[in-house]
C-alpha cells in the first residue's frame, strides 16, 4: 500500500538440530562398508496459526498474542506462543510443550499441575487475552488441539482443561461483577469463568453452534443473555436458583446460522435502555436477520430480512458518520445495510468475501471497510488479499500481497494519534503498516474523483481533484498536483462541452480504447445527425484506430498468459499478430515493446531449457551437470527479473552442491578405508611370513 510505513518482526526463525547418526560396522581386507549421515530438521512454528491484540484500553499499550504451528500440521509437534509490544519486539516466547527444553514453555513456573506432556496435543488453534480476574490486566485464553490453558501475563500456566472442536470464542462481563467471561462455540455452547479460586467450564447448551455472542435483552436484570447461533438461534437467561442457563427461546432459520452480533444500532451499547432494545442480527448462506427479543417471553420478532449470497462474515460500524449504526455483510460481494433492513450499497470486488473489518481509517468520522478474499486454505484458516473501501463501498486500495483474513488489527496501539494496521501472512512473521490513511488522505480524495469519473458524474469528480489537489499542496506533492490539474482540466471541459469526440481522445490517449470506441460511435452518429460530414469520417477513423489498438492489446495479453504458462509457441505466434497491428499503425514505441516481449520470450524459452535439462540431471544423479545447468538458469532468469525462478534454480543449486560435497567425502573416506585395508593386507602378509620363516 502506498504512502505506509512498512515494519517487518520476525516471530521465530526455523531452529536446525542435526542428529549424526555415525555407525561402523566391520573393516575388512576386502571391502568397506558406507557411513551415511543424516540430518533431521525440526522447524519451529514456521506457519502463524493466530494473531490477536490484548490489552488495550484507555490506559494500556496494545500487545500482539500470536501463535504458531507447522505446514506438515503434525499435531504430535509442539506449537509456540509468543507476546509483542506494539513496537514489534517480543516480550516473551514459550514452547506449549517442553520436550527438547530449546525454549522456555508455558510449562516453567506453573502454578498448576498441568496433564502430562504426552497426553496432549499442543498445537496451537487460536490465543486470547482476557479479564477474568477483574484486575483491569489481561489474562491469556490459549487454544490448543486437546487443551484450554489460561496463562499469566508472562506466559506461566495458571490452569488446564480439556477443549472440544470449537468455532468462535467471544469474551464480555456476563455477570456484571467486572470479570470477563469467555463463551466458547462449537460442538457446544460454553462458558469460561473464573470464581475468585477456581477456573470453571460451565455448559449452556449441548447442541452445536457457529457463533455465540451476549446482550442485556430483559431490562429488569443486569445480568447478560447468552445468544447462540447454529441450526437455530437461542437466547439463554441465568437461573440464580438452579445456577444453570436455560432456553428462553428458539427461532429456527431457514438455513443455518453462521454469526450472530446483539447491540442496539441507535446506541451501540449492549445493555437495555429504557425502550431501545437490543437488535440481533444473524447471518445465514442467503440473509442478514435483525429481531428483537419480545418483552417477559423472550419471543425473536423478525423487524426484517435482506437476501445476500454465499454469506460469510458480519460486522456494524458506523459508515455514514450518523448516529447509528449500520450492518456489514460479507458474501459475494460487500452488502452495507441501515438499521431499518434498506439496502445502502453493495460492492462487487470480483472475488468471494471471507472478512470484514472496520475503523474509521481517514479519521474523517466515517468508518472505512477492510475485506479480505480467499485465495486457498490453509489449516481452515483464508488466505488472501485486503481491500480497503470506504463507507460507501469505493475501493480505496487494495494489497497486493496474500494475508490471513481473519486476523486484522486496526487500532491505535500507543496512543500517538496514528492508526496501526498489523495483518499476519504464512511466512512466519507479521507486517505493521503505521499511519495507514493518515498521510494519504489526499488519495483518497483523488481514488473518490477517479470512481466519479469513470462514472461519468463529472460535476462530484471535479470537486473530489480539487479536494485532492489541495491536499497535495499541502504535501508538496507536485507531480500528483499536476496529475489532478489534467483531471479538473477533462472534468470542466466535459461539463462545459460535453463532446463525445473529446471524451474518446481522453480514453484514447489512456489506453482505454473500449472506452474510446463508445464515445467515438456516439460522436459519429451525432455528426451524421447534424450532417456533419468531415466530424463523422474523423470519429470513423478514430474509433476504427481504437479496435485495431484493442485487438494488438488483446493479442499481446492473450500471449503475456501463455507465455507465464510455458506456452511459448503460442505466445510467439500471437506476439507476432500485436506488432503486424502496431507496424500498420506505425507506433514506434509499441512496436519496440513487442519486440522486446519477443526477445523476452525467447530468452525465457532458452532459461526454461536449461533449467529442465538440470532437473532431468539432478534426477539422474548427475549433480555436477546438472548444477552447471541451474547456474546458467539462475543468470538468466536474474536478468529476466524472475527472481521466483532465481529462487528456485538457487535451491537446486544448494541441494547438488550437498550432494557433490557429500560423494566427494564418502570418495575420500571410501580412500581411506581401501588404503587402510590395503595397508593391513600387507601386515598380515609380512606377519605370516614371519611365521613360516619361524617354522623353518
Amino acid at each position: 500500500m502506498k504512502g505506509t510505513n512498512i515494519k517487518f518482526l520476525n516471530i521465530q526463525k526455523s531452529k536446525i538440530i542435526p542428529i549424526f547418526f555415525i555407525m561402523l560396522v566391520l573393516l575388512s581386507v576386502v571391502s568397506a562398508t558406507h557411513m551415511s549421515l543424516t540430518f533431521k530438521n525440526e522447524p519451529k512454528g514456521d506457519i502463524v496459526m493466530s494473531m490477536r491484540l490484548i490489552d488495550y484500553s484507555e490506559d494500556s499499550i496494545g500487545k500482539i498474542l500470536v501463535t504458531t504451528g507447522f505446514r506438515r500440521g503434525d499435531a504430535r509437534e509442539n506449537g509456540y506462543i509468543f507476546l509483542y509490544d506494539h513496537n514489534g519486539d517480543l516480550i516473551w516466547s514459550k514452547e506449549v510443550r517442553d520436550v527438547d527444553s530449546t525454549m522456555s514453555s508455558i510449562r516453567d513456573g506453573a502454578t498448576v499441575a498441568l496433564p502430562p506432556a504426552n497426553e496432549v496435543r499442543p498445537f496451537p488453534r487460536d490465543a486470547y487475552g482476557i479479564d477474568f480476574t477483574g484486575n483491569r490486566s489481561k489474562e491469556i485464553l490459549l487454544l490448543t488441539e486437546s487443551h484450554f490453558y489460561i496463562l499469566d501475563i508472562q506466559g506461566r500456566a495458571q490452569h488446564s482443561l480439556n477443549s472440544f472442536p470449537v468455532s468462535q470464542i467471544t469474551w464480555a462481563d456476563v455477570s456484571g461483577d467486572g470479570r470477563e467471561q469467555a463463551l466458547i462455540a462449537g460442538s457446544n455452547s460454553s462458558i469460561l469463568s473464573y470464581d475468585g479460586t477456581n477456573y470453571i467450564l460451565s455448559t449452556v447448551d449441548t447442541s452445536s453452534v457457529r457463533s455465540i455472542t451476549s446482550a442485556n435483552i430483559d431490562p429488569k436484570v443486569s445480568q447478560r443473555e447468552i445468544i447462540t447461533g447454529g441450526d437455530t438461534i437461542n437466547i439463554y437467561g441465568y437461573n440464580s436458583s438452579t445456577t444453570d442457563w436455560d432456553l428462553k427461546t428458539s427461532y429456527n432459520a431457514e438455513l443455518p446460522i453462521k454469526k450472530v452480533i446483539a447491540i442496539n444500532l441507535e446506541t451501540g451499547n449492549e445493555y437495555r435502555s429504557g425502550d431501545k432494545k437490543i437488535e440481533i442480527i444473524a447471518l445465514s448462506e442467503k440473509y442478514v436477520y435483525c429481531f428483537h427479543a419480545k418483552d417477559d417471553t423472550f419471543d425473536l420478532e423478525l423487524l426484517w430480512r435482506y437476501p445476500i449470497k454465499e454469506g460469510s462474515d458480519l460486522i456494524v460500524a458506523n459508515i455514514m458518520g450518523d448516529e447509528t449504526l449500520e450492518i456489514i455483510a460479507a458474501g459475494e460481494r460487500v452488502y452495507a445495510i441501515d438499521k431499518t433492513g434498506t439496502r445502502l450499497w453493495e460492492s462487487s470486488l470480483g472475488k468471494y468475501i471471507s472478512h470484514i473489518h472496520s475503523s474509521d481509517l481517514t479519521e474523517d468520522g466515517y468508518a472505512e471497510i477492510v475485506a479480505g478474499t480467499i485465495t486457498t486454505y490453509r489449516f481452515n484458516k483464508p488466505f488472501g488479499e485486503l481491500f480497503f473501501l470506504d463507507g460507501h463501498g469505493n475501493l480505496l486500495t487494495k494489497t497486493n500481497e496474500k494475508f490471513m483474513t481473519e486476523y486484522v488489527i486496526i487500532k491505535d496501539m500507543n496512543h500517538n494519534g496514528i492508526l496501526n494496521l498489523v495483518l499476519a501472512d504464512y511466512q512466519n512473521f507479521i507486517l505493521g503498516h503505521d499511519n495507514i490513511m493518515g498521510k494519504t488522505m489526499a488519495d483518497h480524495y483523488f481514488n473518490q474523483g477517479l470512481t466519479a469519473f469513470d462514472n461519468e458524474n463529472y460535476r462530484d469528480a471535479l470537486i473530489y481533484f480539487k479536494m485532492a489537489r489541495e491536499s497535495y499542496q499541502k504535501d508538496n506533492n507536485t507531480q500528483k498536483v499536476l496529475q489532478a490539474d489534467d483531471y479538473i482540466e477533462k472534468c470542466e471541459l466535459f461539463l462545459n462541452t460535453g463532446s463525445s469526440f473529446e471524451r474518446g481522445m481522453f480514453y484514447f490517449e489512456m489506453g482505454e480504447y473500449q472506452k474510446s470506441i463508445l464515445y467515438f460511435e456516439d460522436s459519429r452518429i451525432a455528426s451524421l445527425n447534424r450532417r456533419d460530414f468531415d466530424a463523422a469520417v474523423r470519429a470513423e477513423n478514430m474509433k476504427e484506430k481504437a479496435t485495431r489498438y484493442l485487438e494488438a492489446e488483446n493479442y499481446t495479453n492473450e500471449a503475456n498468459t501463455l507465455m507465464s504458462e510455458g506456452n511459448y509457441q503460442g505466445a510467439y505466434s500471437l506476439y507476432n499478430n500485436a506488432l503486424l497491428i502496431y507496424q500498420r499503425l506505425r507506433d514506434s514505441q509499441k512496436i519496440s515493446s513487442t519486440q522486446e516481449y519477443i526477445l523476452k520470450l525467447d530468452s525465457y524459452k532458452k532459461a526454461s531449457e536449461h533449467f529442465d535439462a538440470g532437473l532431468r540431471h539432478f534426477s539422474a544423479e548427475n549433480y555436477q551437470t546438472a548444477k552447471n545447468y541451474f547456474e546458467k538458469a539462475s543468470a538468466e532468469f536474474n536478468a529476466l527479473g524472475d527472481m521466483q525462478k532465481v529462487s528456485s534454480s538457487q535451491e537446486y543449486i544448494a541441494k547438488s552442491n550437498e550432494f557433490i560435497e557429500s560423494s566427494r567425502r564418502m570418495g575420500s573416506f571410501d580412500d581411506m578405508l581401501l588404503y587402510g585395508g590395503v595397508l593391513i593386507g600387507f601386515l598380515l602378509l609380512i606377519v605370516l611370513l614371519l611365521f613360516f620363516i619361524l617354522l623353518k
